[in-house]
């Protein structure tokens, strides 16, 4: 069965999906073809890559041909430690992704096992936290967010159903809402608004898990309505939402 797990500063995907088209993530992304490598374009470029692994960063336009593999996806936040520590971990890249993680090999065995016996959610966020997220040394270390930057993730994060002007969030940490959007991209390295919009489907699939139904999820994820939420999520994901979602997905939504 394909599982989505969602934890507090990261998901991770495991199963099949269907190719996914041009898209931009609210997050930074750690591909892996569990049992053959898949291919990925670059927006600035115009040659696909194949590859086992890849880290793609957050607001990066790209697509994906996955043909069939059985993937691992692992969605991590853009001001998250754990993102900076897998950036130092990745061994090339041209453009914008970074290709062939450093302890790829391991990485790819343990999670082929994983997806055979199935394992809890507790065991599949030990693999996670233990083998994929290498421990960065201290001079690898990510340097805090700007202060202000801090604060307004944490005022929208306290309540994402509720859609606070720029003005508002600038005026909360003393700011122009010019200087917060340019600050705000600058630190995160997406957009204010598709931050938020992309820790709202974390809301969604919350709601989902615990039986509501997809519109009424959407709905009290802050979504106006079924059809804002189905363009945010192929402009965001590049598939349909029935491609999680759905009957036919198969897909098991634990919350951990």
């Amino acid at each position: 069965m394909n599982k989505l797990y969602v934890w507090q500063n990261h998901g991770l995907f495991i199963g099949h999906l269907p190719d996914i088209s041009e898209h931009r993530l609210g997050s930074a992304a750690l591909c892996l073809g569990i049992d053959k490598p898949f291919r990925l374009l670059e927006s600035e470029s115009n040659v696909w890559q194949e590859c086992w692994s890849v880290l793609v960063p957050p607001g990066c336009l790209n697509e994906l041909q996955l043909g069939g593999a059985i993937m691992a996806i692992l969605f991590l936040e853009p001001e998250s430690p754990d993102y900076s520590a897998i950036q130092n971990a990745m061994l090339e890249g041209e453009w914008q992704c970074l290709y062939h993680l450093a302890h790829e090999a391991e990485v790819l065995a343990a999670l082929r096992d994983a997806w055979e016996r199935q394992p809890d959610a507790a065991t599949i966020h030990d693999l996670v936290d233990r083998l994929i997220i290498p421990k960065p040394a201290a001079e690898e270390r990510q340097q805090p967010l700007d202060h202000r930057i801090q604060r307004v993730i944490r005022l929208m994060k306290e309540d994402l159903t509720h859609s606070y002007s720029m003005t508002e969030l600038a005026e909360y940490v003393n700011l122009s809402p010019t200087r917060l959007v340019h600050l705000f991209k600058e630190e995160v390295g997406v957009p204010i608004r598709r931050f938020r919009q992309w820790h709202r489907m974390r809301v969604v699939a919350a709601l989902v898990a615990k039986g509501d139904t997809l519109t009424d999820a959407a709905l009290g994820a802050g979504f106006a309505d079924s059809s804002h939420f189905s363009r945010a999520f192929r402009n965001m994901f590049g598939i349909t939402p029935s491609s999680v979602f759905g009957r036919t997905a198969n897909v098991q939504i634990v919350i951990a």
